[in-house]
């Protein structure tokens, strides 16, 4: 699983809108670093760290919810949870196979055609959750969701993501 990345400048006397700040940007930097691997659909563990990292997002939102306006929230953390989801449909689905592949090796060759034919169905509905992935980042693009987050998260917050920088594990000198 992908370590969480460390939040830059989190002390225990921050102002609350502060802390939610630095976390929330550091989590969403950290979701998005998964993005392009994800969307290439080449490594399962891409998809896998950015749901992690969705998760880890949410999370955050949740606990810091105070620290912004209730509706504009609630319609960005709608927008984090439909990205959550939609990785959950498509890590479910790579894991079915990984453990169907794994029971394959196992059994005899008359044994095999029923798990073969079920593992050639869940890479097609995998194939198919990979289009669900694209189009809904390409709706977030074409929203410009992305910016948008990030400058209100700085807004009601004070902390921008140029000041902190949010960085990978071992990143920071």
């Amino acid at each position: 699983m992908a370590k969480a990345w460390d939040v830059h400048g989190l002390r225990g006397d921050l102002r609350f809108d502060e802390a939610a700040g630095r976390v929330i940007l550091t989590r969403w930097r950290e979701m998005m670093s998964y993005r392009d691997g994800t969307l290439a659909g080449e490594d399962i563990e891409e998809l896998h760290a950015m749901r992690v990292s969705s998760r880890r997002l949410r999370a955050a939102m949740d606990a810091f919810a105070e620290a912004f306006p209730r509706r504009p929230f609630r319609r960005r953390l709608k927008r984090v949870k439909e990205i959550t989801d939609t990785l959950g449909d498509a890590r479910d689905l790579d894991v079915a196979v990984e453990g169907l592949e794994a029971v394959l090796a196992e059994m005899e060759p008359q044994e095999r055609p029923g798990i073969e034919g079920l593992i050639a169905e869940y890479r097609g509905r995998r194939a198919d959750e990979n289009q669900h992935i694209v189009a809904l980042f390409d709706r977030l693009d074409d929203e410009g969701f992305a910016d948008d987050f990030e400058g209100w998260v700085a807004r009601h917050t004070g902390v921008t993501v140029e000041e902190l920088d949010p960085q990978p594990p071992g990143a920071r000198a």
